[in-house]
């Protein structure tokens, strides 16, 4: 009995590598399986899922090719917006600049405790990442896409 009472706390300990915590968290579920889609301009661009931290945040962005988008955060009701012209430029750039496909899938630092994790799904590409060793056109385009986030929170 002790034998198992002690098997089930050991999971609990701070001892595993935090790149293995998340793993299954953030892998892409189907129902996310977004990507530039060229047929129609209200496909799905861009999907980050940013997770993690002391108070547990749970917040995504999905962004279509026209440039409107969709947030989903823990207490908040999903809103919509739109970028503008020059901001859905940019993002696009950066993005492609970033070279996802030649990226680790997953780049995570396994000492830090309580990070955020930022899931990126762009095309039939998934990279996540705790920005702790910054690509700078991923972490532009993230840091983007949260200031968008963040309008969604302040409307």
């Amino acid at each position: 009995m002790t034998g198992l009472l002690l098997g089930a706390f050991a999971g609990c300990s701070g001892d595993a590598p935090r790149s293995e915590d998340a793993t299954a968290e953030e892998s892409p579920s189907p129902e996310r399986s977004p990507g530039p889609d060229p047929s129609g301009s209200r496909a799905r661009l861009v999907t980050l899922h940013v997770s993690g931290g002391y108070a547990g945040v749970d917040k995504e962005i999905a962004v279509r090719t026209d440039g409107s988008y969709t947030t989903s955060l823990r207490d908040i009701p999903g809103r919509t917006g739109r970028f503008t012209p020059a901001e859905l430029s940019r993002l696009r750039r950066l993005l492609d600049g970033a070279r996802l496909g030649t990226q680790p899938s997953r780049n995570v630092d396994p000492d830090l405790r309580d990070q955020f994790l930022y899931r990126v799904t762009y095309g039939d590409h998934v990279v996540v990442t705790d920005l702790s060793d910054p690509v700078p056109p991923l972490s532009d385009a993230i840091a983007l896409l949260e200031r968008a986030l963040d309008r969604a929170v302040e409307d």
